[in-house]
């Protein structure tokens, strides 16, 4: 990973920077349609409220400063995505009471800001670990994605990919340092 969070949002503020955008992308776009889904959205409104929230960072990005003292970058993705996604269900509930689609809207378990958290660390992780496919050897990542994030059995991965149990831990130490050193990096100090 070339670039820390912070850094990836300046680098953004150049419409040109297409390499920027892309990882931006890669990390934004799916906990953003993610946490629509989770709200209970089709896939046609979760990837609108999508659209929104990165035509929304497009448009803002040019004027921000970061400067963690003022508020950080999630808190304001958060309030975005959050306000999105409320709309689009007030203006349903509207229309909604004859349709029955306001019973429609699943129990929520967690607040929207507690799961705006979860999928942000969650997408970060996932971003970690793509990257971390590329630096690794494939039966090595194959091992640790298939006991660490899958939680196979650790007798079915040695046996498939010729591994002893100590190898397989090792595999998961080494691996879980080289996560944890990505998301200090591109995360920074959250």
């Amino acid at each position: 990973m070339d670039t820390t969070r912070p850094s990836l949002l300046i680098r953004i503020r150049d419409p040109a920077d297409a390499a920027a955008w892309r990882a931006f992308d890669e990390i934004y776009r799916p906990m953003l349609f993610r946490f629509g889904k989770a709200n209970g959205l089709s896939d046609a409104d979760a990837e609108d409220v999508t659209q929104h929230c990165l035509a929304a960072v497009s448009t803002r990005i040019a004027s921000f400063e970061y400067d963690p003292s003022r508020g950080r970058f999630k808190g304001w993705l958060r309030t975005v995505v959050n306000n999105r996604v409320r709309n689009l269900w007030r203006g349903r509930h509207d229309q909604a009471a004859a349709s029955g689609q306001l019973e429609a809207q699943p129990a929520r378990q967690e607040s929207p800001e507690e799961a705006f958290e979860r999928l942000w660390m969650e997408e970060h992780l996932w971003h970690c670990l793509r990257c971390l496919e590329q630096e690794l050897d494939a039966a090595t990542y194959q091992a640790y994605v298939r006991y660490v994030i899958r939680q196979e059995p650790p007798e079915e991965i040695c046996a498939s990919l010729g591994l002893s149990r100590g190898n397989l831990h090792t595999i998961k130490w080494r691996v879980t340092r080289r996560v944890s050193e990505k998301m200090a990096e591109l995360l920074g100090d959250e």
